[in-house]
């Protein structure tokens, strides 16, 4: 029961220590003060159209720089404005009804093609559209200006806040950053602690590997996206442009901190150096995330001088080794410092155009967007599943269903749905569990206690609503549920027509859209041999960028980084294609044994291009041109075998122990078990 509780108690936590509690409080604010000023002047047709408006504009504001927040705020005010409007004036016909929202479905979710902000405003469309047919406003121009005038209000507390602190979200992504980081540090410490078992050390190291690929991309999208603040960049601007740049190389470096465990605990089982490199990785861990603690510093600066005294006591072999990686340590210490006092240099001024080949755009051409009108197209495959959804959803609740809450069913399939199996059948059981607890304290607040408390309970329950909504989805259907029973029953009353109309159309909500997973599918295993082939190529771009990194040199160092960027996506891509794979009704069909290894070999070869970058920094590169010749025949012999490779082979793999290897011997062994999959 403790271990099921615990993880709540962990959200509650994070809640409340983090910036999602400013995000929830301006948004609770933005949503209920309207409602409150037209409700007391008497007006409450336009308290609930603008508090509507506010309430679905508030979701389409995701984390971004001035820019970004910008663009959002007109173009879902406009979008909104004319589904608002469109919806409304089709409410009197209901086949017109059925075809306006069905239309708007899928175009709004083939907006996912402009990336996740837009992907963001055509939910909220949708979910608008489906709130306006159970409002059925009578007059469409009015219910249409009233959210005009949410939008409006909602963005202008949201675009005053951005620029009176333009780099709240980059300070927030950098902090997360920098514990994850952290986080890797600690458990690459492990590493050189005997006593620790190695068995699921590469799993562990992926899963971070995968939330820092996808912090970096966060990082690099609000730091250079904002063309006007990358022209004119002040002294804040630059210190993150620096802070954000050494934070992303650190993470290069911490991948690096060796790999070979098992042999470095045999190379060093009597030297006694292991504790304190465990201790040094350790001490560098919490100065990334405690600064100012002078105690974690100079500890290090100790743990240092004894370890460089133990290099020059060991024996040659074990002097060479331990050299190596205090040189890695060394680097990861100048980055730490780098990061917390970062030094403004010429560098950022004259680079700065440089630095915006980082950037991952999503396609505008018109070839690009055409391409998506396909079934092959996840998107678009998505969008016309949705659309079949609403469908079933309209036709049910027109003719078949005259309850008055009855657009519940709508609201709860357009919520849940999502493209892949997996991630439906995980929105699903949470929507259901949160709504059956959220009913129970909404019955239990209702039979209870006076209107005035139960109101104030309300907006308590929409502040918790958005303050979980990206980090603890069953708790945010909880906080939302609870506040719709409770405003619902003081406006309407009949209080358990709504507890049984909201279980009924959730349940029903949630079957068709289990069911609805099998129509136009979007299964991720059809889609492993295209990524493996895609990270293996990939990581031979970025090994071949090592090969020619010249140290201090700027056009070397920049391809480099560009081709790292580039695998750690690919491989991100690829465990996030895994991950959904393992859910998915057909997994027992794939060899996973063969699947985990060949990730295990690459996400190895990554790391272990990062460890050869450092030495090539430090002029002591390890490889020979006999070998790295070799390394490039296998990674063109695994591009090749890729073509034609069968994940379903009944391939029995060697007995492996996870043991690291170096570059050699992964690309060897990858090779080898490509092409025997054929």
């Amino acid at each position: 029961m403790r271990q099921q509780i615990q993880p709540y108690f962990k959200a509650i936590i994070s809640v409340f220590k983090s910036e999602h509690t400013v995000d929830a409080l301006r948004n609770t604010i933005a949503v209920v003060l309207p409602i409150v000023v037209f409700f007391y002047k008497g007006w409450p047709t336009t308290a609930v159209g603008v508090g509507i408006g506010a309430l679905m504009i508030c979701m389409t504001d995701l984390p971004g720089n001035r820019s970004d927040k910008f663009r959002t705020a007109w173009i879902s005010v406009l979008i909104f404005t004319f589904v608002a409007i469109l919806t409304a004036w089709s409410t009197s016909i209901p086949i017109l009804m059925i075809a306006v929202v069905v239309l708007l479905a899928f175009f709004l979710t083939m907006l996912g093609i402009l990336g996740h902000r837009m992907a963001a405003i055509g939910l909220m469309g949708i979910i608008l559209a489906t709130f306006t047919i159970g409002l059925k406003p009578k007059d469409a121009l009015l219910y249409g200006n009233y959210i005009f005038l949410g939008g409006i209000w909602y963005y202008t507390i949201s675009l005053l806040q951005i620029y009176l602190f333009p780099y709240r979200s980059l300070r927030r992504a950098i902090k997360q950053t920098e514990r994850d980081t952290a986080a890797l540090l600690r458990l690459r410490a492990q590493g050189y602690n005997p006593g620790v078992n190695l068995l699921g050390f590469n799993e562990k190291n992926m899963r971070l590997h995968l939330k820092l690929a996808n912090q970096h991309e966060l990082i690099r999208q609000l730091l250079l996206s904002d063309r006007r603040a990358m022209g004119q960049l002040n002294k804040k601007g630059r210190v993150f442009l620096e802070k954000s740049i050494n934070l992303i190389d650190l993470y290069e470096q911490a991948s690096a901190v060796h790999y070979d465990y098992p042999y470095l605990r045999k190379q060093f089982a009597t030297a006694g150096v292991l504790p304190w490199l465990e201790q040094a990785i350790e001490l560098l861990a919490k100065q990334l995330t405690k600064p100012n603690d002078g105690v974690y510093a100079e500890r290090f600066k100790q743990i240092r001088s004894a370890l460089a005294k133990s290099a020059e006591e060991v024996n040659k072999d074990q002097s060479v080794l331990l050299k190596q990686i205090l040189g890695n340590i060394d680097e990861i210490y100048g980055l730490i410092l780098a990061i917390h006092q970062p030094i403004l240099n010429q560098r950022l001024d004259e680079h700065t155009v440089r630095y915006r080949d980082f950037l991952t755009f999503a396609p505008v051409q018109a070839k690009a967007i055409k391409k998506h009108f396909s079934m092959r197209s996840p998107i678009f495959r998505f969008s016309l599943r949705l659309s079949a959804l609403c469908l079933v959803a309209l036709i049910l609740i027109t003719w078949f269903s005259h309850e008055h809450y009855s657009y519940w069913l709508l609201l709860t399939m357009v919520i849940v749905s999502r493209p892949s199996y997996g991630q439906t059948m995980k929105r699903n059981g949470e929507r259901l569990g949160g709504t059956i607890i959220g009913l129970a304290m909404g019955w239990g607040i209702v039979t209870t206690v006076d209107v005035p408390w139960q109101l104030f309970i309300s907006v308590i329950s929409l502040f918790c609503f958005f303050a979980f909504n990206r980090v603890a989805y069953s708790m945010s259907v909880i906080g939302i549920t609870v506040a719709v029973i409770l405003c619902l029953n003081v406006y309407e009353g009949d209080l358990w027509q709504l507890l049984s109309d909201r279980i009924l159309f959730t349940i029903a909500g949630v079957l068709l859209c289990l069911g609805a997973t099998f129509l136009f599918p979007i299964w991720n295993a059809p889609r492993l041999n295209k990524l493996m082939a895609e990270v293996m190529k990939a990581n031979a771009s970025y090994f071949q960028s090592v090969m020619y990194l010249v140290p201090h040199q700027v056009e070397t160092i920049h391809q480099t980084r560009l081709a790292r960027k580039l695998s750690h996506q690919k491989l991100s891509a690829l465990s996030e294609a895994i991950q959904a794979s393992q859910k998915e009704p057909f997994r027992k069909k794939l060899n996973w044994p063969l699947i985990k290894r060949i990730q295990l070999l690459n996400y190895q070869f990554n790391v272990l291009t990062a460890t050869y970058a450092g030495m090539q920094k430090q002029g002591s590169a390890y490889l020979s041109a006999i070998e790295l010749d070799k390394i490039g025949v296998y990674l063109q012999r695994c591009a090749v075998a890729m073509e034609d490779f069968d994940l379903h082979a009944p391939l029995i793999l060697p007995a492996w122990s996870e043991q690291p290897m170096n570059l050699l011997e992964v690309s060897g062994h990858l090779a080898n078990i490509v092409t025997a999959a054929k």
